[in-house]
């Protein structure tokens, strides 16, 4: 009923603008006329609306404004009488129903409509004036040098960045929500629940971002898409008819490392080739101070590189420090869940292997029993106390023999004195009172082996290592 009365409206006003009109040239300058509510087929209106509409337009507006769909149209022809009626849904069939109409069809177009302007920025069009003005001033902001409004050093270094960037369709919506990663010249493609659904990669030349196999979710968007703008965390792409724009999101981003790096920190986790893990082993532990260790075949640990460190970033394992015979520096997470995490693994920027981490809570992966943590503190020799990086704040032995807690320092006199007692893999130290008072309490034994053992209480994480000479 609101169609049709709409329509009975338009039709009214129309014969209103013929009493009032000696010729039809009056409706050639209709953007100027007070009543506003038509446009002829053969009118440079018309003309205008085509032009933006088109693919590679005769005017610079197709590369700084768009329509913004659905968009309602209905035509009259001389008679007033009504000769169509449609809801556009994309440029192609705009222009084809402007292409389609007869030289003395008149047109009415649904106000207000909303446009969109190469900077991300939309306007509510309530006019046939406020239409050409809205697409005249885009084509005089759209001179040479603009069309461009990023260089390839720029689309590099926002896409390349940590966050990830949510794709959507000029209207801000999409047929799912996903997420794209574009680190590492990869792509990854994310549903909502963070899960990866497609992949592939990408590349740059003189603005247009090419798009390489990907197959599932985003198989049609496969292409070279021009960048046609970007700013402040968004890019606008187009390709032939469509335009997607994608809006930077680093909470997507930052909330998935945090779970991926609590996921890593709980139990040991195994690779499930142990011919593609490129660090020729299959069992790791990450440590809570940032540091590596392998798992040996009995469940015990040892050091990989006491420098080494790694944190989650942009989807990926990163390590730093790293001995590079043993650690690749990057492993990029295509996909994971709370058992799983399936990665590639890079040397440098060459993709080497693809394996996947599996999670291994079997308490016969403890790093030591009480008998093996018994037997090497209450030997002969003491142990060195550092931070996981190899530094302390002095240089400190600790011999732990007969029960007993007695701290060393580089002159081999006794600065610090107390006792020690152990259950369930849980050391405690007691009555510290003077150099290592702060290391009071109870201290989880998280990993030892050849002679080392790493203890953590709430964040910190202290080394001992023995030292026999």
């Amino acid at each position: 009923m609101k169609k049709v009365f709409a329509k009975f409206m338009f039709a009214a006003l129309l014969m209103g603008t013929f009493t009032l009109t000696s010729c039809q040239e009056e409706f050639e300058e209709l953007p100027d006329n007070n009543n506003d509510k038509a446009i002829e087929a053969s009118s440079a209106t018309a003309s205008l609306i085509k032009d933006t509409s088109s693919e590679g337009g005769q005017n610079n507006s197709i590369e700084c404004i768009d329509f913004v769909y659905p968009i309602d149209l209905f035509s009259f022809n001389i008679n007033l009488e009504i000769t169509n009626t449609i809801t556009v849904k994309n440029d192609t069939e705009l222009r084809l129903f402007f292409t389609g109409l007869g030289e003395n069809d008149i047109v009415g177009i649904d106000f207000p409509i909303t446009l969109e302007k190469y900077d991300g920025t939309k306007i509510t069009i309530n006019s046939n004036a406020e239409l050409v003005t809205a697409i005249e001033e885009a084509k005089d902001s759209c001179d040479i040098g603009q069309n461009e409004p990023c260089s390839d050093e720029d689309i590099n270094e926002g896409l390349l960045g940590e966050c990830k960037f949510k794709i959507t369709n000029l209207d801000g919506t999409f047929f799912e929500e996903l997420y794209i990663d574009f680190s590492g010249n990869n792509v990854h493609v994310y549903d909502a629940n963070n899960t990866v659904v497609d992949e592939g990669n990408w590349s740059l030349q003189s603005g247009n971002l090419q798009i390489n196999s990907l197959s599932a979710t985003l198989g049609n968007y496969v292409g070279e898409w021009k960048v046609i703008s970007c700013g402040d965390g968004l890019f606008k792409l187009k390709k032939g008819e469509e335009t997607i724009v994608l809006a930077k999101s680093c909470d997507a981003t930052e909330n998935s490392n945090d779970e991926v790096a609590s996921l890593l920190k709980e139990c040991v986790w195994s690779f499930t080739d142990a011919n593609n893990t490129f660090i020729g082993v299959v069992n790791l532990k990450f440590l809570q101070g940032g540091e590596v260790k392998f798992v040996d075949e009995n469940g015990g640990l040892s050091v990989t590189d006491r420098y080494t460190s790694w944190e989650i970033n942009a989807g990926a394992i990163v390590f730093y420090n790293a001995n590079q015979e043993l650690i690749s520096e990057r492993w990029e997470i295509t996909q994971y869940s709370e058992t799983e995490i399936s990665l590639d693994i890079y040397d440098n920027t060459e993709l080497e292997y693809q394996n996947v981490l599996k999670r291994d809570c079997n308490e016969s992966a403890a790093a030591c029993s009480d008998t093996d943590i018994n037997d090497a503190l209450l030997g002969q020799c003491k142990f060195k106390i550092t931070n996981v990086d190899g530094t302390f704040s002095e240089e400190l032995l600790i011999d732990f023999s007969s029960n007993n807690i007695h701290v060393y320092d580089a002159n081999n006199t006794v600065v610090e004195e107390g006792n020690w007692s152990l259950q369930s893999g849980t050391l405690s130290f007691n009555n510290l009172s003077t150099t290592l008072a702060n290391y009071g309490g109870e201290w989880k034994v998280i990993e030892c082996g050849d002679g080392l053992f790493t203890l953590e209480k709430g964040e910190e994480i202290i080394v001992l290592t023995k030292v026999c000479g």
